[in-house]
């Protein structure tokens, strides 16, 4: 296949200025996103819900450690 045909493998593009969701993928402006930085990279979180489930399963992964 040509790389013009293979589009169903890649995820439409993000409109600029806009981010999605680091846990339900949700596509929010990046101007009411929350965020949580790292040292290589800022994770986006669409509101209060998803940054704890994520920051809950962050905890854990480093509690099993």
């Amino acid at each position: 296949m040509s790389e013009k045909n293979n589009t169903a493998e890649k995820p439409p593009p993000i409109k600029s200025g806009n981010v999605a969701c680091n846990v339900c993928l949700t596509e929010i402006p990046k101007s009411v996103a929350m965020s949580s930085e790292a040292d290589d990279y800022t994770q986006y979180f669409c509101g209060v819900e998803c940054y704890a489930r994520w920051r809950n399963k962050t905890e854990k992964r480093q509690t099993k450690k």
